[in-house]
């Protein structure tokens, strides 16, 4: 339980419940937040903070992609590394189970695979951990989406109770390459309004 919990902190950046972060401007390593909206500059990208999120400091997801990295590196197929400090861009959420989170890391010096590769490597890590979990379970969904001028691959994660077979969580993974960088979006949801308003204002950030 223990380590999937912490695998799932591999894969969206909980959002700091009790944080008072104010978004009028907020300048990050990546980027910078001003009047609601996030402008990378790593790549050509913007995105609006939603009314009503708070933005995550970027020390707790260092915080907590240093406990996810732990747990994960026991799981890794032989000869297979992750590495730590991917260079985030930008998290916010509701309340921390319905939240949004963006990364872009360098795969320079990484062994190279098709997006369909690396979709099916990612799913293939997260079912062997679940698998072995006693008081949970999950399904996943693969399918990949064109965003604007970006091809992505998609991983849908349902989470739950072993015992009631009742939802605990629902996670969406977006990846895509740019150039030799990987652009992941992750995202976790408890309900259906904050599903939809994360989805679609991170799919209205990419249209042109």
């Amino acid at each position: 339980m223990k380590k999937c919990i912490l695998l799932l902190l591999m894969f969206i950046n909980l959002y700091k419940a009790n944080s008072q972060i104010v978004i009028e401007e907020f300048v990050f390593e990546n980027g910078v937040v001003e009047n609601g909206i996030y402008t990378c500059n790593k790549f050509d990208w913007k995105i609006n903070i939603p009314e009503g999120t708070t933005i995550t400091p970027e020390y707790r997801i260092d915080e907590l992609e240093e406990k996810g990295y732990n747990a994960l590196k026991t799981e890794l197929p032989e000869g297979i590394q992750v590495r730590k400090n991917r260079p985030h861009l930008i998290g916010f959420g509701f309340n921390k189970y319905n939240i949004f989170s963006a990364s872009f890391e360098s795969l320079v010096g990484t062994k190279q695979m098709t997006l369909a590769e690396h979709q099916q490597f990612l799913a293939d890590l997260a079912k062997k951990t679940y698998d072995n979990t006693e008081k949970i379970k999950a399904t996943f969904i693969l399918s990949s989406e064109k965003i604007g001028d970006h091809e992505f691959y998609i991983i849908e994660t349902k989470i739950f109770n072993k015992t009631s077979d009742d939802l605990m969580l629902t996670q969406i993974l977006y990846n895509t390459y740019i150039g030799t960088n990987l652009f992941s979006v992750s995202m976790s949801f408890t309900n259906e309004k904050h599903k939809e308003i994360l989805i679609n204002n991170f799919k209205k950030s990419l249209i042109k």
